[in-house]
């Protein structure tokens, strides 16, 4: 194994002018050393990215192995598990038959760590050690954790390192993230590219992240609104679209004089394409009245869920809790779902959809962007569901958003999945055992639905004629802890449908459910039935992987595999 620390070896500058945009970016950061190996292998396959595809809907719908009859006690459990050197938030990927040269072909699976280390583990092989790590801390240069305090407050678990899901191109075999650390001192972010069979350098390497957009809203300097390593978190998934690595930061914890931030950069050279803020405004009437609120806020994290793609090329985000003038033309976005597209070194507004209550939701910390957007597949017209910390369900059509109405939302369709909604009586911050929320996004299955708010039993719904009977046809036996549960299916296209829920309890521990995907009332399995299956400390949003027979998840500091036990 390699254990190989990066060392800052130049800085190049350039100008980008994407929305108004003026940036500068310092490249090769604290690099490998030239000689990154790459072998010959036409594609790559498995789950590359958040939830597994550009629609984030949490499918695995090529699943032979597992089936509601051999996912039960005594058939199903654990396998094996690994242990990194930090808390591992984001989800794992699993890339299959890799041509890793010398050592032969392996299912892999890739792990990111809060303590900045990227690891490549044999999905058989699990008590055998890394294939390769690959490490971006150095002390004895400086170059140390980030405090999970430090500007701000988060549960990172005491240190900042990489927090959002890596992606990997399928075509080069190149895995993209972002690291995130003190270089003496100084808080530093770069985005990293390196060879998934390697763990070596592929093209530059890194690229430090540092960027600006004009505007008069918080934290402006001279008509400029700077990025600020030390608050704006890289929480969000990871994505692509034709060629550009797209990724997006919110804060920690919704402290100090933050925004949102959606970046795009070359996949090939790094370099930064465009820039997108989506709170760039003063604003002198705000509800809410903290640190970056008249004006700033709108931080893009989803609960972890990587911005959706849709085939025409659309990207879709969310900007949570912030301030909002867009109804009054302005610039500001708060609680708003954001169609996108990158065109010409700029990202282009193309519609938008802001919840009547934004303002009730601000105040409460309820936001819209608690989520990410979920693509319904074709044949259910251009239909998207997204979910807020209020525990309300959007259907919203992706070719007329709807943007602002005071009176009613002008959508298709929404429905409250908890039992409790904002309303101006709600005073300070929602949240704690009597409070619904939804986080991450739903998951959508052979006309089923199926979502799980914090504090209650899992949901399933299903699709009638252009939208869901709100009245659910099935709850899971038992209710989630604080965070609700982040849910995928897997299944052989519409049969042996299985239900895979993570969540974390209140207890602290986390634990992993399979119901019958066709009636949720009907659990097949959990991690608690026997002592041997069960998980350590949960991990808040993060959803389950599951792949050729294997379903992996983690908790603390532990990515653990379970399969058929014979």
């Amino acid at each position: 194994m390699s254990r190989e620390c990066d060392w800052c070896q130049k800085c190049v500058s350039l100008a980008v002018f994407g929305l108004l945009v003026a940036a500068t970016s310092c490249q090769s950061a604290r690099s490998q050393p030239s000689g990154s190996s790459e072998s010959s292998q036409a594609n790559f396959t498995g789950v590359l990215t958040w939830k597994g595809s550009n629609s984030r809907n949490g499918v695995f719908a090529s699943e032979t192995t597992l089936t509601t009859s051999n996912v039960s006690p005594g058939q199903f459990g654990l396998i094996g598990n690994f242990q990194g050197d930090g808390l591992i938030v984001a989800q794992p990927l699993y890339v299959a038959n890799v041509n890793m040269g010398p050592s032969g072909v392996h299912n892999i699976i890739i792990l990111a760590t809060e303590n900045d280390s990227v690891y490549a583990v044999d999905a058989d092989n699990l008590s055998g050690g890394s294939l390769w790590e690959r490490h971006y801390l150095d002390p004895a240069n400086g170059i140390v954790p980030l405090p999970d305090n430090f500007g701000g407050r988060t549960t990172l678990g005491g240190e900042v390192g990489i927090t959002g899901t890596p992606i990997l191109d399928p075509s080069t075999g190149v895995l993209y993230f972002v690291t995130t650390y003190l270089d003496n001192g100084v808080a530093e972010q770069w985005l990293r590219s390196i060879d998934v069979r390697t763990g070596q350098d592929s093209g530059p390497g890194g690229v430090q992240i540092q960027a600006s957009v004009p505007g008069t809203g918080k934290g402006s300097v001279n008509g400029q609104i700077p990025f600020d390593p030390s608050l704006q978190n890289q929480r969000s998934g990871l994505a692509e679209i034709n060629g550009s690595i797209l990724v997006g930061w919110a804060s920690f914890s919704d402290w100090g004089v933050y925004h949102g931030w959606l970046m795009a950069f070359d996949a090939s050279t790094l370099q930064l394409q465009a820039v997108f803020n989506p709170t760039t405004q003063a604003q002198a009437v705000d509800p809410a009245d903290g640190p970056a609120d008249h004006g700033g806020g709108g931080g893009i994290w989803q609960g972890g869920a990587a911005p959706a793609v849709d085939s025409a090329g659309n990207i879709y985000v969310e900007a949570a809790d912030g301030s909002f003038n867009a109804d009054e033309q302005g610039n500001n976005y708060g609680d708003t779902l954001l169609k996108l597209r990158l065109n010409g070194g700029q990202f282009q507004l193309q519609d938008w959809f802001t919840p009547s209550n934004q303002a009730c939701l601000d105040v409460a910390d309820l936001e819209l962007g608690s989520g990410g957007l979920m693509l319904l597949p074709a044949g259910s017209a251009n239909f998207g569901v997204t979910i807020d910390k209020e525990g309300r369900l959007f259907l919203v059509n992706t070719d007329t958003l709807g943007h602002f109405n005071a009176s009613a939302d002008q959508i298709p369709q929404e429905f409250m999945v908890g039992e409790d909604s904002c309303t101006s009586g709600v005073s300070g911050v929602a949240e704690g055992t009597t409070w619904n929320r939804l986080y991450g996004d739903t998951t959508y299955w052979n006309g089923y639905l199926y979502a799980q708010a914090s504090n209650l039993a899992m949901k399933q719904y299903q699709f009638q004629n252009g939208s869901f009977n709100p009245t659910p046809i099935a709850e899971s036996p038992s209710a989630s802890g604080a965070r609700g549960a982040n849910i995928v299916v897997s299944a052989n296209g519409n049969q042996n449908g299985i239900v895979w829920a993570y969540e974390k309890t209140t207890s602290g521990q986390a634990i992993l459910h399979a119901y019958d995907a066709t009636s949720v009332s009907h659990e097949l399995w959990n991690s608690n039935m026997n002592s041997s299956d069960q998980l350590g400390t949960g991990i808040a949003f993060d959803p389950p992987v599951v792949a050729q027979g294997r379903l992996i998840v983690t908790s603390n500091v532990t990515a653990s595999v379970y399969g058929l036990l014979h």
